[in-house]
């Protein structure tokens, strides 16, 4: 799903009613339609909905919604804000659709009301707003924000821009659910303004595809349409068709971490996985882990391999970076995975990165920050990470919510798969097991990192089906990706 900005979205839009038989009126009709439909999943029963409309198409939106909620029978009042002179004519037509008794015309915000118990529809602002909230509008949002009711953004939460917010210090609504109209937007995915979309829910409003399949846009959200092809295994394959992956680290106090990428990649379709551990720990590895081989030490061939993973349980003494080094020197065109503490070392030996070409590192926030430098808004923390691939020719994941992926060609890429369960030890060393496994089995590191991060996330999802996100730990993950590739159809 391409992210698109505030211009691309009017575009849209507009090339939708000039090539699909709707007009805008009809459009605005079908997106509130289904607006509505999915505020009643969120909300049965008697519920009382206050829906606070500014006098632009989103404000159309909202009437629309009330028109819908007062012909199912709730109990709706509408608070138009009367701010401007501008009124767009599709709201205009809305307006004259409604009952004129549940409307209230708002010319300062000292007529506005709030009632207790009411659920607000935030229909102030949609994708198209550019200047910060000030005035009479920020009064209103501020109000809204300190009755602690429960709100529901329409599009967007009111005073935030659809991408840029680096510089927005207006007034934004802090709203609990967010339904954005057909695709997702890039300030909906940050964690600074996750108090102001709560959670956000994508609502296909059917513009045209067309328009989509022509656009060409370097950021993405992955969805289940998104993923390359799984590859299928022919009936007289074996295990050297599937790829040979060799994971290195498992330092003394960190074995767990490389047993778990090494189960992760065991299940995620490698044909033979290899591991180096110091010797007290090979019968560990044999009970815990018996499919896993143990690779010979020290390691001077990389041709048995199709690919390398690097760092769970590394360590950062002096024989794990000489033992890095060594590595990155031998690797050649092998595809590599650096993650946890290789990581830390390349941070404080960038020259080596030069060693890196082509290669997926997965640092999570704190290992990104050694590796790309600090920063100050999430804005900037994605242009560091974009730059970083670009400069250096690497594939960046960087862990966390919405896990997102920076190509050396500019393309960033957002999960949305994934949840709270896995904030936990483990489950990064688990990702890189994943992704390690699809780079020996040759994808694409593209590929690799998409399918890693989304079937990663995935288990996770269905694993709270039945488990619970606080005590939901790293083997849980793996214990759940066979169901994963089911779902996606593999």
């Amino acid at each position: 799903m391409k992210i698109l900005n505030a211009t691309e979205l009017k575009e849209w839009d507009d090339f939708t009613i000039s090539n699909e038989p709707i007009s805008s009126l009809g459009l605005m009709e079908r997106a509130a339609t289904y607006c509505f439909q999915e505020i009643l999943k969120i909300h049965e029963g008697n519920t009382p909905f206050h829906i606070v409309v500014g006098m632009g198409n989103n404000g159309g939106d909202g009437l629309v919604i009330a028109r819908k909620l007062v012909e199912a029978n709730y109990r709706v009042r509408v608070s138009i804000l009367n701010f401007s002179d501008t009124v767009s004519a599709d709201f205009s037509t809305n307006k004259a659709r409604l009952p004129s008794n549940i409307m209230h015309l708002i010319h300062a915000s000292a007529d506005f009301q709030l009632h207790k118990q009411e659920v607000i529809i935030d229909c102030i602002f949609g994708y198209g707003l550019s200047r910060k909230v000030e005035g009479e509008f920020a009064k209103i949002i501020n109000r809204i924000n300190s009755a602690q009711a429960q709100v529901i953004s329409i599009d967007m939460p009111s005073g935030l821009f659809t991408n840029d917010n680096s510089e927005n210090d207006g007034a934004i609504i802090k709203a609990q659910y967010t339904l954005t109209f057909q695709c997702m937007k890039l300030a909906l995915l940050q964690a600074s303004y996750y108090a102001c979309y709560g959670k956000v829910i994508v609502i296909d409003i059917e513009l045209s595809p067309q328009f989509s399949l022509q656009t060409d846009r370097c950021q993405c959200y992955i969805t289940a349409k998104d993923l390359p092809q799984i590859k299928e295994r022919d009936k007289f394959a074996h295990k050297g068709k599937f790829g040979h992956a060799l994971l290195v680290g498992g330092g003394a106090k960190m074995r767990g971490a490389l047993i778990l990428a090494a189960k992760s990649a065991l299940r995620s379709g490698a044909g033979k996985v290899s591991v180096t551990l110091p010797e007290q720990w090979v019968k560990d590895l044999n009970i815990e882990l018996p499919e896993a081989m143990l690779a010979h030490q020290p390691i001077t061939n990389l041709s048995p391999y199709t690919a390398i993973g690097i760092g769970p349980g590394l360590g950062t003494n002096n024989d794990a970076v000489n033992n890095l080094e060594k590595l990155l020197r031998l690797r050649k065109q092998t595809p590599l995975l650096i993650d946890a503490d290789a990581l830390n070392i390349l941070s404080n030996h960038s020259q080596w990165v030069t060693f890196c070409s082509k290669a997926v590192l997965t640092p999570h926030i704190g290992e990104f920050k050694r590796l790309c430098g600090d920063f100050t808004s999430d804005e900037e923390k994605l242009d560091k990470q974009v730059q970083f691939s670009k400069e250096h020719d690497v594939f960046l994941v960087l862990k966390g919510a919405h896990t997102s992926i920076a190509t050396p060609d500019g393309k960033l890429f957002f999960n949305s798969t994934g949840n709270t369960g896995l904030s936990t030890a483990g489950s990064g060393d688990v990702l890189s097991g994943i992704i390690v496994s699809f780079l020996g089995q040759g994808y694409s590191p593209e590929g690799a990192c998409i399918l890693g991060v989304y079937l990663h996330g995935l288990s996770a999802d269905l694993a709270l089906e039945t488990e619970s996100a606080s005590s939901f730990i790293a083997s849980d993950c793996i214990a759940y990706l066979g169901k994963a590739f089911k779902a996606i159809g593999a």
